[in-house]
């Protein structure tokens, strides 16, 4: 087997969410490994830089992913790296449905529902739940701006404001919690411009 053809096989063992749990054990094992190692090249084919991370991958995460997998569909439900299976995550799904508000004339899509045989990051069921929401407010917000509806306007951007203290602001990396800052900031100050601007880049199958 090429030194392609053995990448490609990793990347496809890899298509499973990462929890940033995971990520920082990943992180923190592999520098650990890269602090001790010494050089031996005798009798090793040389790797890519890219395929050794992906081996890093294989061992510390899509190995105890598989594990769970099997556990999860014969009976099993404990998981030390945080992953849940689809009945699990759409358990979860349900749950946030109740909880999280949406503005009046929008539904939940039918897409909103974890797949058989995928496995998913525990909670993420509630961000995912959440991410629909606060594109529908996003939407809502820049539609009642357009009717000048200053009533519906201003309910909306409460609800805006108060997104950073929704779980799946804390569970974001810094960079969608930079995009969310920018949208609440738009909507605080009244400029649809970025508003419709993440609309458009986040938000497109978003409608009532």
């Amino acid at each position: 087997m090429s030194n392609v053809e053995f990448t490609e096989r990793l990347e496809t063992a890899l298509r499973v969410p990462m929890t940033s749990a995971q990520q920082e054990l990943v992180d923190a094992r592999v520098a650990g490994a890269v602090a001790g190692r010494q050089e031996r090249t005798r009798g090793w084919v040389r790797l890519t830089a890219r395929t050794g991370v992906l081996l890093a991958l294989l061992v510390f995460v899509a190995l105890p992913t598989a594990v769970f997998a099997a556990a999860e569909y014969f009976g099993g439900s404990e998981s030390p790296f945080g992953l849940a299976g689809p009945s699990e995550l759409n358990r979860e799904i349900e749950a946030a449905k109740a909880v999280t508000p949406i503005p009046a004339g929008f539904t939940w899509p039918d897409s909103l529902r974890a797949k058989d045989g995928n496995v998913y990051s525990r909670g993420g069921g509630s961000s995912w739940v959440q991410y629909n929401a606060i594109c529908m407010w996003q939407v809502d917000w820049v539609e009642a701006r357009q009717a000048k509806d200053a009533a519906r306007q201003a309910a909306d951007r409460l609800v805006i404001v108060g997104i950073p203290t929704w779980s799946s602001y804390s569970r974001a990396d810094q960079s969608y919690r930079d995009v969310l800052d920018r949208v609440i900031a738009a909507v605080g100050r009244d400029d649809p411009a970025p508003v419709a601007a993440n609309i458009a880049l986040n938000c497109k199958a978003t409608h009532r």
